[in-house]
């Protein structure tokens, strides 16, 4: 009796744990930066956060198809739209945390110049697909703006997420990529050449929004508003959605 008692008593707690940790569906690009505002919100005694992280139209559709989670956070406007309009998240809930750059980066060994591009690029240029990756839809806009589109159209080597085109960069797999400003920051393999004038595309806002599917995520939503979580932000290069 006492071994059956033990037996429900722990399968309780797991049930507890499990039903205390928060899902965060969140854009590749705050990967870093999502994890310690995570490991900080737990110190400050918040749940556990479970991450998945992809580009945001492939967590969007996922969202849509029935994928369980609490909070989205998208690295555009676009797709937090896509889920309101299928009310899929909590209106009331949704606010723009923070905002980001477009950099064009190259190889650290490179001598490519940001003046020289796109007559310079004699390889590939590695980009977000257009269509599902935020940072492609960013990237079409600016090289479409720009007047480059056409010169670089035969030389595009497409990512499934801003992560992907900044591996490629890396490897050497494309001479350049258009990433944003915080990605690049995190590699040592990249350098940043240039960033794409703010008016060459539309305005790079991170919206988050609690899911009308998933269980109260208000904690870390408004943690990750915080003064503290600011700077955090800072640090990994993002800027404040208001500034």
């Amino acid at each position: 009796m006492k071994k059956i008692f033990i037996f429900w008593a722990v399968l309780a707690a797991l049930t507890l744990k499990a039903a205390a940790e928060l899902t965060v569906f969140a854009a590749a690009s705050t990967t870093d930066v999502m994890k310690e505002l995570a490991e900080a919100y737990a110190k400050d005694g918040g749940e556990a956060v479970r991450f998945n992280f992809a580009s945001s139209g492939a967590l969007a559709r996922q969202i849509d198809a029935g994928a369980p989670a609490d909070l989205f956070i998208s690295a555009n406007t676009k797709w937090m739209d896509f889920l309101a309009d299928k009310k899929l998240i909590k209106t009331e809930t949704r606010s723009d945390i923070v905002k980001n750059s477009l950099v064009l980066v190259i190889p650290a060994d490179s001598t490519m110049t940001y003046e020289g591009f796109p007559a310079n690029l004699t390889g590939m240029l590695a980009v977000g697909d257009f269509k599902s990756v935020p940072a492609g839809t960013y990237a079409e806009a600016a090289l479409r703006s720009l007047g480059w589109l056409d010169t670089v159209k035969g030389k595009l080597v497409k990512g499934t997420n801003v992560r992907t085109v900044l591996m490629y960069v890396e490897r050497d797999e494309a001479d350049a990529g258009i990433v944003y400003k915080t990605d690049a920051m995190q590699s040592e393999k990249v350098k940043i050449i240039g960033t794409f004038p703010a008016e060459s595309h539309p305005p790079i806002v991170y919206p988050a929004a609690c899911l009308t599917s998933g269980g109260s995520a208000t904690g870390f939503l408004k943690f990750i508003q915080s003064e503290k979580a600011g700077k955090i932000w800072e640090k990994y290069g993002f800027a404040p959605a208001g500034g």
